[in-house]
């Protein structure tokens, strides 16, 4: 039993000369502020297709704009929303033709399409993006009822319905022999 008593003394002597030789623990406290940005969409008009007027039905012009980037940087996670207005269709009176024609607003309609998260954005799963019929007045185009964060694209689609009785694009210059001013509308987007 003697002997037992000396091995263990001799492991708590070996113990104690370890944990002696130790350099004490150390810890380290790192930090990173993390600041939000704002909220920010970047859009494109599309070329809509020329259209000919036939006198007995709707003609549409037709078009599809390049991708859109909607990033919400904010941090927050609280909702957005992208609201668009347009204002009527003009086509610029010429030095013969010199009345404006017109197009309203409502014969335009945006169809948003597929919303898809870039890499490292949350799913897009909850954003709404249905099709608008276009107003004078701001309204909802896409909503996010969040969390949203990070950016997200989408490639919107436009029909503009030419009615039966819509006057053809105005003549810049000589009718028949000059170019043919567009019909053109401003569509403002806003993203809050």
């Amino acid at each position: 039993m003697r002997k037992i008593s000396k091995v263990s003394a001799l492991i708590a002597v070996v113990g104690i000369s370890l944990a002696a030789g130790l350099a004490p623990a150390s810890a380290d406290t790192v930090n990173s502020t993390v600041s939000g940005a704002s909220l920010s969409a970047t859009t494109a008009a599309p070329a809509l297709s020329a259209v000919t007027l036939n006198g007995t039905s709707t003609q549409t012009s037709t078009g599809t704009s390049t991708a859109w980037s909607l990033t919400d940087a904010r941090g927050t996670g609280a909702a957005w929303t992208v609201s668009a207005s347009a204002t009527d269709f003009t086509s610029a009176a010429g030095t013969a033709e010199t009345v404006v024609r017109t197009i309203t607003a409502p014969n335009l309609t945006i169809t948003p399409g597929t919303v898809t998260a870039a890499a490292g954005a949350d799913p897009a799963t909850g954003i709404t993006a249905p099709a608008l019929v276009m107003s004078t007045t701001s309204q909802a185009l896409i909503s996010a009822t969040g969390p949203h964060k990070g950016t997200y694209n989408v490639t919107p689609s436009f029909s503009l319905s030419i009615p039966a009785n819509a006057y053809r694009s105005n003549y810049a210059g000589v009718v028949g022999s000059s170019a043919l001013n567009p019909y053109t509308s401003t569509i403002t987007y806003t993203i809050a």
